[in-house]
Parts: structure tokens; sequence; C-alpha cells
């Protein structure tokens, strides 16, 4: 690992229970409020294998764009196909988790949290209902909500890349984009365009490590 993927391990590491927590959270309420039903949706080894290797991949992009912005090599097209990669690879995901039976929805499920106090999910709550069109996040479980959130990050990653890295672009905005500050709020990318590509693997590493939480014992 080099020492730019070890730097964002790290810092993927320091906010890693917020959105995993959820999960956790949502399952402790439902015992203390007597409820029976299933609150996620089952562990898919399917979805737990490809966010993993979609994370990685992330990863890698980001630490060889750190080095290459502000040149040619990191200009947008050269790498417009990664994006179509990215994007495709967690539409299958979110297709996976859409099929998946069981469990209740995640607004449902952040209902049955505000039942007992529990601070997350009064703060998860407008980050979910904003992550997907107008309603839809009250029919999806939980796993799908957080691949919303990667897919909206991607996109607008996308969008920044194109637009700050081409021969047009003010010299500096491309090294910006991928220079990675400390990111203001997990759920979002925050203000301003640096965020951006750590919100995406921020993203997907906490849709790696919900998935792992909900993995059933044995299943290591």
């Amino acid at each position: 690992m080099s020492n730019t993927e070890l730097a964002f391990s790290i810092r993927l590491a320091a906010w890693g229970h917020r959105v995993r927590g959820l999960l956790t959270s949502i399952a402790a309420t439902a015992l203390v409020a007597g409820c029976t039903v299933q609150l996620t949706a089952p562990y898919n080894s399917d979805i737990d294998t490809q966010a993993s290797a979609l994370q990685s991949d992330f990863l890698r992009f980001a630490a060889e764009m750190q080095m290459v912005a502000g040149t040619p090599k990191g200009y947008y097209d050269e790498h417009a196909s990664q994006y179509a990669d990215f994007e495709a690879r967690l539409m299958v995901i979110r297709m996976r988790s859409e099929s998946l039976g069981g469990g209740v929805s995640c607004g449902r499920a952040l209902e049955v949290a505000k039942k007992v106090p529990l601070p997350l999910g009064d703060q998860a709550a407008p980050s979910i209902a904003a992550a997907s069109p107008q309603g839809e996040a009250d029919n999806a479980n939980c796993i799908t909500i957080l691949v919303q959130l990667a897919q909206n990050n991607m996109e607008r990653l996308r969008s920044l890349h194109q637009k700050l890295c081409n021969r047009s672009a003010k010299v500096g905005q491309c090294t910006a984009l991928f220079s990675a500050p400390p990111i203001f709020d997990i759920f979002s990318p925050g203000k301003g365009d640096a965020p951006s590509v750590l919100a995406v693997a921020i993203s997907l590493n906490e849709l790696v490590g919900a998935e792992r939480d909900i993995k059933p014992p044995g299943n290591e």
C-alpha cells in the first residue's frame, strides 16, 4: 500500500462508525422497543464482494489522481471510462440490493429507532431522505440508501473532474479537487469542491462496513 493509500485508509477509519452504527443502533432499538421484525435486508455475499472490490479500485484511482492531477494525464477525458466503470458497478450493487427480500424499509426502521433516545437516528434521517428522489427513501432498505449516497457522491466527483480538469481549467483547480482534505460531513460532500474525493471514499467504506455488520456469524 502506498503512503497516499495509507493516508486514505487512516482517514476512513477515523470516520468509520457513524453510518455503519446506524444499522447496529436500529437493531438494538428494535430489541428495546420489543420489535420482532427484521429491520435490515439480509446479508448478500455478492454485494459484500463487489462493494469491497469497488472500494479498493476507487482508492487506487484516487491515489493515482493525486499524483497526476494538474497534468494532462489527470484530465477528465483520460479517466471518463473509469467513472463509467465505477458507476456501472454501483448500479449493479444497487439492483442487487433492491431485489433482496426481507426486512422493513430504512425509513420505517428509522421510525422505530426514534422510539428510544438514539441521536444517530435523528442525525441520519435528513441525510437518508436527501439521498434519493422524493419518497423513494421510504421504501428502500438501508443498504440501498448507502449505495445511493455513493452514487450521488460519485456523480458529483465525476462532474467536478470534468469541469476542473481540462486544458481550459484554471491552474491549481484539478490539484485542489484531488487534494483530499478532511471532509466536513460524512453524509454530504460539504462546502466547496475539495472534499468530494473523500466523500466518495467514505460512502464506499460505510457501504462495505454496513454489509459486514449484518454478516451472519460463521460467514467470515
